[in-house]
C-alpha cells in the first residue's frame, strides 16, 4: 500500500536539532523532511524555489527573531502551514504565534509523538493546540490569524512616503515634495519596507497596487 508522502521544511539555527527533527520525521512513512534552512534569508530561498506541506520554525533564526517572521512567510506564502517549535514557554508566544499566522506551536520540551501528531494535523488544514495550551486558554480567545490592515502600522508621514514612491517619484522629487533632504525619504523607506515586512521598492510597489494606495 502505498502512502502520500508529505515534503517538510525545517528551519532552525541548530543543526543539531535539525538532524534530530529529521531523524524523528524520517521515521514515519508519510512524512519527509526535503529541507533544511538554517538562517530565514536561507529559509525564504527554499520557499521561493520549491513548494512544501508544512513548514517546521524556530522562533530564533538569528538573522530574523519572533512573530514577525511567521507574519512574512504567512503572508508572502499563505498556503504554507507553519509549526512553531521554539523554546519560548506556550503560554507566553503560543496565541500571539498563532494569531501571526502559524498554525500550530510547540515547545521544545515536547514527547516525540506529539510532534508527530501536530505535523499531521497541521498538514490537514487544522490548527494545533497542545493539551495543556487549550485547558489554559481564556474563555473565548480567538486563535483566527488577525486580519488587521498593515497600512494601519504606518505613520501619516510613512504613508505619504510610501504613496509618492509607489507613483514612480525620485526620492529627490520625494524630498522636495514633502520638503525633506533624500537621506529622510530613504530612511522612511527603509522603516516602510520593514514595518510591512518586505524587501525591495519592486515589492513596496506590488503591495501598493494590492491596496489601491492614492496619492
Amino acid at each position: 500500500m502505498s502512502h502520500i508522502v508529505h515534503n517538510i521544511i525545517i528551519a532552525d539555527d541548530h543543526e543539531i536539532v535539525r538532524s534530530g527533527l529529521r531523524l524523528l520525521i524520517e521515521s514515519q512513512e508519510d512524512l519527509k523532511v526535503k529541507d533544511e534552512a538554517s538562517s530565514f534569508s536561507e529559509l525564504l530561498e527554499h520557499l521561493q524555489k520549491n513548494s512544501y506541506d508544512l513548514l517546521i520554525l524556530d522562533l530564533n533564526l538569528g538573522d530574523k527573531n519572533g512573530l514577525h517572521s511567521i507574519q512574512e512567510i504567512s503572508n508572502q506564502f499563505e498556503m504554507l502551514p507553519v509549526l512553531v517549535l521554539s523554546m519560548f514557554p506556550e503560554d507566553a508566544y503560543a496565541i500571539g504565534a498563532i494569531k501571526a499566522g502559524a498554525s500550530g506551536y510547540l515547545n521544545k520540551k515536547v514527547i516525540s509523538d506529539e510532534l508527530i501528531d501536530a505535523a499531521r494535523i497541521v498538514i490537514s488544514g487544522k490548527k494545533y493546540v497542545s493539551e495543556y495550551l487549550s485547558e489554559n486558554l481564556a474563555y473565548g480567545t480567538s486563535l483566527d490569524k488577525e486580519t488587521t490592515n498593515p497600512l494601519d502600522t504606518l505613520s501619516k508621514r510613512e504613508y505619504e512616503v510610501l504613496s509618492q514612491i509607489a507613483s514612480g517619484a525620485t526620492y529627490k522629487d520625494i524630498a522636495e515634495k514633502l520638503a525633506l533632504s533624500p537621506k529622510t525619504i530613504s530612511t522612511y523607506r527603509t522603516r516602510i519596507l520593514e514595518k510591512l515586512s518586505l524587501s525591495n521598492t519592486t515589492q513596496l510597489i506590488h503591495f501598493a497596487l494590492q491596496h489601491d494606495l492614492e496619492n
